[in-house]
């Protein structure tokens, strides 16, 4: 039961980003990326880099349940299926 509802938020979690997201590489999704600007680079914290952060988060603090991890690990696997998923730091 456990691993089906972890199945079910993984398919979720990737639809849900896949939903939100842009279309293909440099495409606005339906919400404004999360980019911190300097005076040479832009940092962009892609959506799957943040579900990650929040997966360790979570696992910090000894935090489980199923579902949770499904769509975060979906969110991830199809930020991972642009080809710039890498670019984070670059210049402007």
């Amino acid at each position: 039961m456990n691993f089906l509802i972890l199945c079910a938020g993984l398919i979720f979690g990737y639809l849900i980003a896949a939903f939100c997201s842009g279309g293909r590489e440099g495409k606005q999704g339906r919400f404004k990326s999360l980019t911190f600007k300097t005076k040479n680079y832009i940092i962009h914290l892609h959506h799957w880099f943040i579900a990650i952060i929040g997966l360790a988060i979570l696992l910090s603090f000894n935090f489980y349940n199923n579902l949770i991890y499904g769509l975060l690990i979906g969110a991830i696997v199809q930020g991972l299926t642009y080809k710039d998923f890498y670019r984070i730091v670059y210049r402007r």
